[in-house]
């Protein structure tokens, strides 16, 4: 289900979207299909930039990279 900015769901498509999962099956699911983690740091005193990380995490196993030919 996709909203754009502003939509809300009516109460029976919200209640079919909410599931709970327990850290077990998340887990599972992230080392089956693998999740990507990016973020940005910017370190700067008085507005001038000293430090800049971008930073990529990738998660999952390594038969699921294997199998999707990502090199390990």
């Amino acid at each position: 289900m996709m909203l754009a900015i502003g939509d809300t769901p009516n109460d029976s498509e919200a209640h079919q979207e909410l599931q709970r999962v327990s850290l077990c099956e998340a887990l599972d699911r992230i080392l089956n299909k693998g999740a990507v983690i990016s973020g940005e740091l910017t370190i700067a005193v008085a507005n001038v930039d000293l430090l800049y990380l971008s930073l990529q995490l990738v998660l999952t196993s390594v038969e699921t990279a294997r199998r999707e030919h990502l090199h390990v």
